[in-house]
């Protein structure tokens, strides 16, 4: 039998607790993952928002809304004499941005359940709609888009926010090219882009003048 010398255990305690940071670590997953801060998902939100011109006092559209994550710093943004509405296809997200509107004491957002091929906004007055991490997904986005001009005010803009393939997002994201084609189809103009912000791409459109 092999005697646990002082030094032994030492060694060994050494070991078992170096283990027992490696099973925690796994746990827990990567930890930029396990915070929802991959810097390749994470955007410099006050910066987008200056980019694509959104200032208090406005009344905007967000499709593809989800729980919020560019909803709470836009309706923070646009202010109490400013509101936000918050579009998606899921009600149990939109129940959820509720939540956290109420919570953060924000009176500023209306939820708007959409169809996939048009937004269905209660109001025809918006002066910018705003598109985060979801074109990519849209499933009809030239008849989306086309549908989206029945909503916007004259002088309007719409603007696609979305990793940018070209600095290293994965490819099922779509390039430049792609949005701006769809754009074109549905009658619409790039006015304005930028790639400068956090390796995203920034896309703003306005329809085309008949």
């Amino acid at each position: 039998m092999t005697r646990l010398t002082p030094a032994r255990f030492a060694g060994l305690a050494s070991v078992l607790f170096v283990a027992g940071l490696v099973l925690l670590r796994a746990s827990a997953g990567p930890p930029t993952l396990a915070r929802g801060l991959n810097p390749q998902w994470h955007l410099d939100i006050d910066k987008a928002m200056d980019v694509i011109g959104l200032a208090p006092g406005m009344v905007v559209g967000e499709a593809g809304a989800g729980d919020g994550y560019f909803t709470i710093p836009m309706a923070r943004r646009v202010g109490p004499t400013g509101l936000v509405f918050a579009n998606d296809i899921s009600t149990r997200a939109l129940r959820s941005l509720e939540e956290r509107a109420t919570r953060e004491g924000l009176a500023n957002i209306r939820t708007v359940v959409g169809d996939v091929d048009d937004p269905l906004f209660p109001q025809r007055d918006l002066q910018l709609v705003v598109v985060v991490h979801a074109f990519h997904d849209f499933s009809h986005p030239v008849e989306w888009l086309v549908n989206l001009k029945g909503y916007l005010r004259p002088g309007a803009t719409v603007a696609i926010i979305d990793r940018d393939p070209a600095q290293g997002a994965e490819s099922h994201f779509w390039s430049r090219e792609r949005v701006e084609r769809h754009a074109g189809e549905a009658g619409y103009e790039l006015s304005k882009a930028a790639d400068d912000v956090s390796s995203h791409l920034i896309l703003v459109f306005r329809p085309k003048a008949r």
